[in-house]
């Protein structure tokens, strides 16, 4: 058993006996204490038989707990009230009111207005899109040429440099990644393929 917790028990003891001890002076009895039964004499065990230190231990607390008791029991009333606080009698809790209140029933819909509904029916116009699909297939169905590959190439170097440039990767930034890697990647022993 941890000894900071022995303490802790002592201490707590301690500080109920003086605040039971405390509250016997300032507060005179209103009406004499119930029987109480007795407690069983304290377990001790004779230093002379070599009984193991944990049962020596044990016995320490046994009594430590009994004394603890007896301390608690005086010190409250029934089901923990204190001794000196009278239950109130049973009229005076029928005659107290309810503080609920009824609840009161409200609708929390409300009317959401939304614009009529388009519908679009390409029925009638599903030829002219089903020829202006075939006519755009037809358009790219044939092979490039030089020719062709100028054009692009020309269209992709009109572009802004800066849509493609990359920034050159700084020490600061390699090493912030090699530490995201670190914390986010896999545990060390289930990387596969790296050989150290």
């Amino acid at each position: 058993m941890d000894p900071g917790f022995a303490i802790g028990l002592g201490v707590l003891w301690v500080v109920l006996n003086l605040l039971g001890r405390k509250k016997k002076s300032s507060d005179p009895p209103a009406r004499p204490p119930a029987p109480r039964p007795q407690p069983r004499p304290p377990v001790t065990l004779p230093r002379s038989t070599g009984a193991d230190p944990t049962q020596r231990e044990g016995a320490r607390l046994q009594n430590l707990l009994r004394e603890l008791g007896k301390t608690l029991d005086q010190a409250a009333g029934p089901r923990g009230r204190p001794a000196s606080v009278r239950l109130p009698p049973a009229e005076e809790v029928e005659e107290r009111g309810s503080l609920e209140e009824m609840p009161e029933a409200r609708s929390l819909e409300e009317d959401i207005r939304r614009p009529e509904r388009i519908v679009v029916d390409s029925d009638d116009e599903a030829e002219a899109i089903a020829a202006r699909r075939i006519a755009a297939v037809e358009a790219n169905a044939r092979p490039l040429g030089a020719a062709d590959h100028r054009a692009f190439d020309a269209r992709i170097r009109q572009e802004p440099a800066d849509a493609t440039a990359t920034r050159a990767y700084s020490i600061r930034r390699l090493r912030n990644a090699v530490v995201w890697r670190e914390i986010l990647g896999p545990p060390i022993s289930l990387r596969e393929g790296d050989e150290r």
